[in-house]
């Protein structure tokens, strides 16, 4: 009975954060655009309230698109104009945060770059991980010494 429970449980969490997660987003999620977006969408398969809608360059520096929270807004689809050009960056991110009208919080981002040259954020983000291994010092604190 308890296992049936449990097991039951996890399928719902792991149906409703299917749920909560977009269906689609524009620019989608790895994308690269020909010009810069003039807009953000997002679209839910249910009807979610924005809590946060906000981006960043590649640095993590906020880029102010003007999103404020509107309490007890509950929609399936959000667009969102881009205000203004995007400062310079390798890619942007989008980060936002949702509940349903059961408090189900969920928060997630999509990636995209843009312009000429541009490469999909994934590969940006690859090409910074660093193959060099680490070499510790031969002597310190965290070897143990024995006692004769």
């Amino acid at each position: 009975m308890v296992l049936g429970l449990l097991i039951s449980s996890m399928a719902l969490a792991q149906h409703s954060h299917g749920i909560l997660t977009p269906g689609v987003t524009f620019p989608k999620d790895d994308s690269v655009l020909i010009d810069p977006p003039q807009l953000i969408t997002m679209s839910f398969r249910v009807d979610v309230s924005l809590l946060k809608l906000a981006l960043y360059t590649a640095e993590e520096k906020w880029i102010n698109i003007g999103f404020q929270f509107i309490p007890d807004s509950f929609t399936h689809s959000f667009v969102y104009p881009i205000p203004g050009e995007l400062p310079a960056s390798e890619y942007y991110i989008a980060k936002w945060s949702v509940t349903d009208e059961d408090r189900r919080l969920l928060n997630g981002e999509f990636r995209f770059s843009f312009g000429p040259g541009a490469i999909p954020p994934s590969e940006t983000i690859a090409s910074r991980v660093s193959d060099l291994e680490e070499n510790l010092p031969s002597t310190g604190s965290y070897r143990q010494t024995t006692s004769q």
